[in-house]
Order: structure tokens, then C-alpha cells, then sequence
């Protein structure tokens, strides 16, 4: 349909009922001729409304459109409820049956109301930010149904205890309907969205709110035998028919869009179900302290100040929470920039010297210089890639090249490359072999033993052997170890244990992650004990053991495992 008959439409369909809504509230027609007109403008106004609602959500695309549309489908229900109950009326001149046919197109109408609402747009959210949407929702659908029940419902159902039962479901029905649709309209008016600003959702909020007002108002009556048919109660529910029809007729219209801010989690976000909580507690309160007996009074003063304190206690741990966060992050930036400028130095002073010093070097000297600028430039390429692989869960994930590797030489070449021999000292069986990523492997060793040297005093034992099936490989040192509260967390992301806050020791906190990550993905196991060769630390890793026979030759030349590197 082209967008300027339902902009036209819309709007004259919401003018007439906003005119019909003044004729019945002012009272000007007798009760009869008030029951024949809201019979004849109920249905056409809804159903018409409905028609606007579907044929305008073909003028959105996505969940845009899919959200209209189960709105439409809802007010359908709703003018559906209304058609029935004027065939009662004036085709069959009974009294409408209640419970009966109108109230299953009534009642049908809140689930796809409230999931239209739910299903407008709205930004992404992870998996967390959605579970929190949705215990929210419960809490607050579950605090206003108490509240409701409290100050509403129960004294009515205890005035009509000769009532069906079928007739006090259907009666409860109804205002659950409006709290799941009330519910639903908190959790949406809090949600963002890269919509501007969407009058038509916002109309149909307010048609609504103004569903539920009139549906309390009846509850109200017809319990009290007080509710005539064509009053003012009926035009409040026309007006919300008029205020669906001038919805529909914005729907045509473009969406201004803008950019959204990310901000961080704001409390009333988070103390929204503690909120209802209050709310629900401060009406139980009330009525302990109306009642005059010392001991409820009591008890209401109890429960309030226990309320009191558990949302103190959440406001305090929040706070605490950001805190530590912010600290966490401050010592993160410290300790990697300080990770990184260590290597970054010797890369810019080897270059500098040769690059300035170049004709009275030799040519072993630039080598020289230019080999050990190049093993630090691969140092912090590893940096990197550990943050990387750390920040995206990845290292549980590593693809690996695995092959038979002689054990003895590749220890040898990290302990070499970290220029740690003279403190190093290396008892490996040069038949030992494991089956690894030698890369890998390598990244292992420089963690095991750079952790050694970084915690240890001055001297580190690297020992091999074989254990149930595998080969394990500890290495240990005579520092002081690591203090049984932090055995467990020790090997996981940014975690240095006692040194957390120490920024004179450098380490990013990464290094035993990385290793637990790749022992695992080998098909390995890590653990800690107190060494008791130097009675320090001895982190331990073990590996699936490579047959011999498919060792590569040990180079010719290598040292002895049993002397210090």
C-alpha cells in the first residue's frame, strides 16, 4: 500500500478515535445507545488500526519489520475480541460469556504484543548482556505480579469465594497479561538502539499503558458489579486503539539514525531487580507497620534494614569490582610495555652502533650486532603473538606441526639464545626424545626458563625423564618459590602470583598460560612442586615421549649433558 494512504489513513482513523473516545467519556448518550455505539466503533477502529500496523511493517526491513508485524497480529486479536463481543451484544442480544470466546482473542493479544516489543531493534548484545536482559525481565514481571497480587488481587479473590474457578483464571489472566506487558516495556524503554528516535514505538507504548490502565479499572468494576458497558472505562480502550492507528501511520516514515556511545554499565542497569525487590519489600513493610502488633512491626523493620544492607553490600562489591579492574589494567599496561621495551632498547642500540659505527666494524662485529637485533626483534614478535593468541582464547587451539624431536639440543639452543649458560645447568639424556612443535617446544623452554631466571637467585637446574608413557622436563631454581595460595592460579592469563602488584620484576603474566596451553594442545600435562634439587620452584611440564628410532643423529660436538651450559 502506498505510504501516503496509510499516513492519511492512520491519521484519521486516531481522529475519529480520539472523537468517539470524548462522546463515550463525556456521558452524552444513554446506556443503551452507549452500548450500541462502542459496539459498532470498537471493531472497526481496531481492526482497523491492526490493518495499518501490518500493512506499514512492510514499509520496515529485518526484525524491524518482523516486530510490526507481530504487533499488528496483536491488536488483530485484540479487534478480533472486539467483534465477537458485539456479535453477543447486538446480533444474539445476549451478555457477552465470561469466561468465553472474546477473552481467547483478548488474552491472545498479550503474548504477540509483548513479543513485537521485545523483538524491536535494538543493539547487538553478547551472551551475558542477553541472560541479564532476560533475568531482569523475570524479576520485574515477578515483583510487579506480587506487588499486584498484594494490593489488588487478593483482597478480590477473598471477596469472591463462591466465584468458578474457571472464572478467577480468567480474571487473573488478565492483569498477568498487562504485567508481562508492562514488564516488557521497562526492559525495551532501557534498551539502546541506533534508532534516533522511533514515535511510532513510543505510540505504541503509550497505547499500551493506556490498555493496562483500563483493564485495572474493569478488573476493578466488574468484581464490584459496578462496570456498565459503553462508559468511560471502554474509551480509554478506544484511545489506545487511536494511539495504534497513529503509530502506523509514522511507520512509512525514514528512521534517523545516529551513533551510539559505548559507555560502561551504569548501576541502574544492575540494581533494577533489587529495585522491584524494594519496591515489593516496601509494601509488605507498610502493611506489617499498619497492622499495629509489636512483633510484625518488628520483624518489617528486620527485613528492612536486611534489604538495606544486601543492596549497600552490592553497591560496595560494584565499586570494589571496578576498582580492581582498573588497577588490573593499569599494571597490565605497565608490565607489557615494560616487556616490550626491553627488547625494542637492544634492537634500537645494536642498530644505532652499527648503522653509525659501520666502517670501523668488522664484519663478524656487524653480524654480530645485527644476529642479536634480529633473535630480540623475534623475541618481540613473540610478545605479540602471545597477546594476541592469549586475548582471543586461542592457544588451546594451536595447530602444531608435531614431529620426533631430540630433547638435548633443542634445550641447548634456548638456553644459548637467552645467554643464560652460566647459570644454567642441564641434565638431559641425549636418547631422550619427545613429539613436538619444535617451535613450540622452543616456546616452552624460553617460557620455563626465563621464568626461572626472572624469580629464581642465580641458579637453574634443567632436568628430563621419563614418566608413565611421557617425558618430563623440570626445571627448577633457588628463589622462593611460590606460595601455596597461588599454586592453582599461577597458570592463568596475567596471573604472577605474589608478584602482581611488583613492577621492579618485570613479566607480563602470560608466560606459565602459554605453557599450561601448549602442553595441553601436546597432549601434556603441567604442574608445580617445591624443588628439591635447590629447594626453590620446579615447574614441570610433561610431553608424549618419540621413539628413538626416528630421532634425527645428535650433532656431532655437543657438550656433556652433565656439565653446566
Amino acid at each position: 500500500m502506498a505510504p501516503s494512504i496509510i499516513r492519511r489513513g492512520g491519521r484519521l482513523l486516531a481522529a475519529a478515535a480520539v472523537l468517539f473516545s470524548l462522546v463515550l467519556g463525556a456521558g452524552v448518550l444513554d446506556d443503551s445507545s452507549a452500548l450500541v455505539f462502542s459496539d459498532v466503533v470498537y471493531p472497526v477502529v481496531a481492526l482497523g488500526a491492526a490493518a495499518l500496523l501490518i500493512l506499514g511493517a512492510m514499509h520496515r526491513s529485518g526484525r524491524d519489520r518482523i516486530s510490526w508485524s507481530l504487533l499488528g497480529v496483536g491488536v488483530a486479536f485484540s479487534g478480533l475480541g472486539e467483534l465477537t463481543w458485539a456479535w453477543y451484544e447486538l446480533v444474539l442480544g445476549l451478555e457477552p460469556p465470561f469466561p468465553g470466546l472474546p477473552d481467547v482473542f483478548y488474552l491472545a493479544s498479550y503474548p504477540m504484543l509483548a513479543m513485537g516489543l521485545w523483538l524491536a531493534p535494538r543493539l547487538a548484545v553478547n551472551g551475558y548482556q542477553r541472560a541479564q536482559q532476560i533475568i531482569d525481565g523475570v524479576a520485574i514481571t515477578a515483583g510487579i505480579s506480587v506487588v499486584a497480587w498484594i494490593t489488588v488481587l487478593q483482597p478480590m479473590y477473598s471477596a469472591a469465594a463462591d466465584t468458578a474457578l474457571s472464572e478467577l483464571v480468567v480474571g487473573a489472566a488478565y492483569p498477568l497479561g498487562d504485567i508481562l506487558l508492562v514488564s516488557t516495556i521497562g526492559i525495551v524503554g532501557f534498551r539502546r538502539s541506533t534508532h534516533l528516535q522511533d514515535r511510532a514505538l513510543w505510540l505504541v507504548i503509550g497505547a499500551l499503558l493506556v490498555t493496562a490502565f483500563g483493564d485495572i479499572v474493569f478488573m476493578t468494576q466488574d468484581w464490584a458489579g459496578t462496570y456498565v458497558s459503553g462508559g468511560w472505562v471502554d474509551a480509554t480502550w478506544l484511545a489506545a486503539y487511536g494511539l495504534y492507528a497513529l503509530g502506523a501511520s509514522l511507520l512509512p516514515e525514514p528512521l534517523e539514525q545516529r551513533e551510539v556511545r559505548d559507555r560502561r554499565l551504569g548501576l541502574w542497569s544492575v540494581l533494577t531487580p533489587v529495585a522491584v525487590l524494594a519496591v515489593m519489600g516496601g509494601i509488605r513493610v507498610v502493611g506489617k507497620l499498619a497492622s499495629g502488633d509489636t512483633a510484625q512491626v518488628l520483624t518489617a523493620l528486620g527485613f528492612a534494614s536486611l534489604g538495606a544492607l544486601v543492596i549497600g553490600r552490592i553497591l560496595l562489591v560494584l565499586a570494589e569490582d571496578r576498582h580492581l579492574v582498573d588497577d588490573e589494567r593499569r599494571q597490565l599496561i605497565s608490565v607489557v610495555s615494560h616487556e616490550l621495551r626491553t627488547p625494542l632498547t637492544a634492537v634500537k642500540g645494536y642498530l644505532d652502533v652499527t648503522l653509525d659505527d659501520w666502517d670501523s666494524l668488522l664484519d663478524t662485529e656487524r653480524r654480530e650486532m645485527i644476529e642479536v637485533a634480529r633473535e630480540q626483534s623475534h623475541l618481540v614478535t613473540r610478545i605479540v603473538t602471545d597477546l594476541i593468541a592469549a586475548s582471543r582464547e586461542t592457544l588451546h587451539a594451536t595447530e602444531l606441526a608435531s614431529e620426533p624431536t631430540r630433547l638435548s639440543p633443542a634445550v641447548h639452543d634456548v638456553v644459548a639464545a637467552l645467554g643464560l649458560r652460566p647459570e644454567v645447568t642441564v641434565s638431559v639424556d641425549p636418547e631422550l626424545g619427545v613429539l613436538a612443535d619444535r617451535e613450540r617446544l622452543a616456546q616452552i623452554l624460553t617460557n620455563l626458563i626465563g621464568n626461572a631466571h626472572r624469580y629464581g637467585r642465580g641458579a637453574i637446574t634443567l632436568r628430563a625423564r621419563k614418566a608413565n608413557g611421557q617425558i618430563e622436563l623440570a626445571v627448577h631454581d633457588n628463589g622462593p618459590g611460590v606460595p601455596p595460595r597461588y599454586r592453582e592460579t599461577i597458570w592463568e592469563k596475567f596471573e604472577r602470583g605474589q608478584h602482581r602488584f611488583d613492577a621492579a620484576t618485570p613479566g607480563s603474566g602470560l608466560g606459565l598460560a602459554i605453557v599450561k596451553s601448549l602442553a595441553i594442545a601436546h597432549g601434556g600435562q603441567v604442574g608445580y612442586r617445591t624443588s628439591e634439587k635447590l629447594g626453590g620452584a620446579c615447574f614441570w611440564v610433561r610431553l608424549p615421549a618419540a621413539p628413538t628410532l626416528f630421532l634425527q643423529p645428535e650433532p656431532i660436538g655437543l657438550r656433556p649433558e652433565s656439565l653446566p651450559v
